[in-house]
């Protein structure tokens, strides 16, 4: 098997069943070394009753020269085994005893990111660019965002700025500070909620406080003299000032409510179609004059006309008649409100017994209080707000410097050699020009790009097309990382499933000379997956032939015996 390219083949005898080639387990080989390499169970998947007891082994080249057996099982899948080797095994035999033998699923990752020994990206699991390196047919959406990639921006933005040469926290920092400034908000609105106050209240609120100070002063002045004229004298003048002209204008308002109610009643029961075109001629008839023949029907349009007009009367009346009604019934029970609390006081005035005079003075003193310390919270709810409002504003303070920091970062253009290596691939592949792209949008947050400079020479045919030419932009980014990172201990390899589908033969012919060439010059394993279909023809009719070496696993139709674990998919 070649070290450096390879190719997972699968070939179609029967054209007309082609929708059967994805089920040869082209594509399920990805899903197996995903499994190998410690991803996370997928239980639809693995669920085919096909992988019931299987064990799984893999052998990994580290950068270190040596190498690494693993062994993990799907019916015990957080149960992983490492077994470490001064050489490669020619012929694979299970190794009789094990480094780690079955260990926890989250212990064996930590254990391969220390075996692996990468010295880029080390505030991430290996896990994390992996997904890079591992594409399946819907991970070739987005060059940046993988299907994998799921959650708010946190998750992947400031990995995939980290990839790019720059300092991840910038915008991890940003990012923290505003998930921060969105917690104050809503804190500021549960107090406001609870608390029903406006910050702008509070000096109204100081005066409420100041007016109840001073009635509780004087209402526990009066309590240590047991002094009660002063307090008497207050409800007569009340009485006398205060209730009997609410209730007097209370009365008049209702009686003027009370007559229009009544206009209106009469008004709708009254009927204005009283024209009578049989009398109206008989009239004529007795004082002998001429009765036109157009009169009758000039009445009649009167008649409608009058109707047509009443009828909006009518509901312009009742509709007015429901809410004088709703008005009516308010003013009379505040009415009734005035009246009891008038009954009260004079009940007061009359109570000769010092007693319970005492304990009414003693129950306004308790009510005082309770609304002053009422009064109290709501300016304390008043002061928290000021205070997360200020801390709020340090924070988008914080933010607009974060913001700055990432503009400045973008400016030194760290990413500019994987930007470089990406164009010359798609260069040397599409004759055309490609860009990777980071900028920053209106609220300051980072945004990744990768496209053609001249795309319409590519995506004039249509939309399919423009999908197919963007898996050329993943492959073309994923081996410039490759390439970028080579002198460094990270991943020397990349797994690109159909990338071949849909493209133009001399395209293909391109692309494969060019991954070949660049495998070659910087030691890397690029795995291709394809149907025999997708393999171009050349310039005089032959196909492409790859070397037997080259092709690691090949796969048919023709019974269970071509297919992946001699199994359908």
């Amino acid at each position: 098997m070649d070290h450096h390219f390879n190719v997972v083949l699968a070939r179609i005898s029967d054209m007309e069943s082609k929708d059967d080639a994805h089920n040869l387990g082209k594509t399920s080989l990805v899903h197996v070394i995903n499994f190998l390499l410690l991803g996370k169970f997928n239980k639809n998947f693995f669920e085919n009753e096909l992988f019931n007891g299987q064990i799984f082994y893999g052998e990994i080249e580290l950068n270190s020269g040596k190498f690494l057996i693993l062994r993990r099982q799907v019916d015990f899948p957080t149960k992983i085994s490492f077994k470490l080797n001064e050489n490669k095994q020619n012929d694979f035999n299970v190794p009789e005893s094990w480094d780690y033998e079955d260990i926890g699923f989250e212990k064996a990752q930590k254990t391969m990111d220390a075996y692996l020994g990468f010295d880029v990206l080390k505030n991430y699991s290996y896990r994390k660019s992996i997904t890079y390196f591992l594409r399946t047919q819907q991970d070739y959406l987005d060059v940046y965002k993988l299907n994998k990639f799921q959650g708010k921006h946190i998750t992947w933005k400031p990995f995939v700025f980290e990839l790019l040469g720059f300092d991840g926290s910038l915008i991890t920092k940003k990012l923290e500070l505003e998930e921060l400034a969105e917690e104050q908000k809503k804190k500021i609105v549960i107090l406001k909620q609870e608390a029903n106050v406006d910050i702008g209240e509070k000096d109204k609120l100081l005066g409420l406080i100041d007016i109840k100070e001073q009635e509780k002063n004087k209402t526990e002045a009066t309590i240590d003299k047991f002094d009660f004229f002063e307090k008497d004298s207050s409800i007569n003048q009340e009485i006398i000032d205060d209730l009997d002209f609410q209730i007097q204008t209370f009365n008049t308002e209702r009686y003027r409510i009370g007559y229009e109610i009544t206009k209106i009643e009469e008004s709708l029961s009254e009927s204005n179609n009283d024209i009578n075109i049989e009398k109206l001629r008989i009239l004529y008839q007795e004082v002998e004059l001429y009765f036109p023949e157009n009169i009758e029907k000039q009445f009649d349009d009167l008649i409608k006309f009058n109707k047509s007009i009443t009828t909006e009367r009518n509901k312009f009346l009742k509709e007015n008649l429901s809410l004088l009604k709703d008005e009516y019934k308010e003013i009379a029970r505040q009415i009734k409100i005035l009246e009891l609390d008038k009954s009260e006081k004079l009940s007061y005035l009359t109570e000769r017994d010092s007693y319970y005079k005492f304990k009414g003075y003693q129950k306004s003193l308790a009510k005082l209080e309770a609304e002053i310390e009422r009064l109290q919270d709501k300016v304390k709810a008043i002061d928290k707000s000021v205070k997360i409002e200020q801390q709020i504003k340090n924070i988008n303070n914080n933010i607009e410097n974060a913001i700055d920091n990432i503009n400045d970062a973008i400016a030194q253009r760290n990413h500019a050699n994987i930007n470089r290596t990406f164009n010359s691939i798609i260069y040397d592949i599409l004759d055309t020009n490609a860009l990777i792209s980071i900028t920053q949008n209106k609220q300051g947050n980072v945004e990744f790009d990768a496209n053609y400079q001249n795309p319409e020479d590519l995506l004039s045919t249509s939309e399919a097309q423009g999908t197919t030419y963007k898996k050329i932009l993943c492959m073309a980014f994923d081996i410039a990382l490759l390439i970028h990172y080579s002198d460094k201990s990270f991943f020397r390899f990349v797994y690109h499933d159909g990338i071949l589908e849909g493209l133009d033969d001399r395209v293909k012919v391109r692309l494969l000379n060019k991954v070949k060439s660049i495998c070659e010059e910087y030691d890397i394993q690029y795995i291709l997956s394809l149907i025999d279909s997708d393999i171009p023809v050349l310039s005089d009719g032959s196909k492409y032939q790859f070397d037997d070496k080259e092709i690691c696993l090949e796969l048919n139709d023709k019974d269970d015996s071509g297919r992946l674990f001699l199994h359908s998919f």
